[in-house]
């Protein structure tokens, strides 16, 4: 199993609602920036990708946090 594979299976492993866009998806627009940052800036796509998860990441923690005080 290569490594694309098995990010895929951890995926699929994770159980989480589906929707169709939760409050921590990225929207179009910060996609095309991201892509623009790897290929127009002096960045490489390793450092998009970073910053992709990066923020994925950190909305991901503000959505944990805004469902914990609801509890």
């Amino acid at each position: 199993m290569n490594e694309i594979e098995k990010i895929k299976r951890y995926i699929e492993r994770t159980k989480f609602k589906e929707t169709n866009r939760a409050p921590y998806c990225m929207s179009c627009g910060e996609w095309l920036a991201l892509c623009r940052f790897a290929t127009i800036s002096k960045e490489s796509v390793v450092d998009a990708i970073d910053l992709a998860f990066e923020f994925g990441r950190a909305k991901g923690e503000r959505h944990a946090r805004r469902e914990a005080k609801r509890a």
